[in-house]
């Protein structure tokens, strides 16, 4: 399944670089490359922080801050929705002012605002079988039940 995924991506763009390896995302943003990246995965603790998602503790990736820092690039944040006669829109708001401001979690939470208030907007269009609360902070329980 990753294969036909990654093949189905690079169809349409001009590379894919993996979400590891954040060098290759820098360049690209140092050529002004467009670097898509989904700010809303829980890849664990130990690349994240905890900034609340729909008011719980969600492990969050500040790489989007660090990203726009290190390569001084924009953060433009888009929305692609499916219509209803199969074809898609996107919406692209204005480059995000003031962002980052240095402090990860507050910058990390302002993504997860900003991907909650566009959930919200359109609740069916978002992808709720990824399991967005599988790490949890230190201390806490699991979120999701053992099957």
């Amino acid at each position: 399944i990753n294969a036909v995924m990654l093949h189905q991506r690079q169809r349409h763009s001009e590379g894919t670089i993996l979400q590891a390896d954040m060098r290759g995302m820098l360049r690209a943003l140092k050529k002004n490359k467009v670097v898509w990246y989904a700010p809303d995965q829980d890849f664990g603790r130990r690349t994240s922080v905890f900034a609340k998602f729909f008011g719980i503790k969600a492990a969050t990736i500040p790489a989007t801050a660090r990203l726009a820092k290190m390569s001084g690039a924009a953060v433009v944040p888009y929305v692609p929705r499916r219509l209803p006669n199969g074809n898609y829109s996107i919406d692209i708001g204005p480059a995000w002012e003031n962002y980052p401001i240095g402090d990860e979690l507050a910058d990390a939470q302002r993504v997860n605002d900003w991907v909650e208030a566009e959930i919200k907007k359109s609740p069916t269009q978002y992808l709720w079988v990824h399991r967005r609360f599988k790490t949890q902070p230190e201390g806490k329980g699991l979120f999701y039940k053992k099957n």
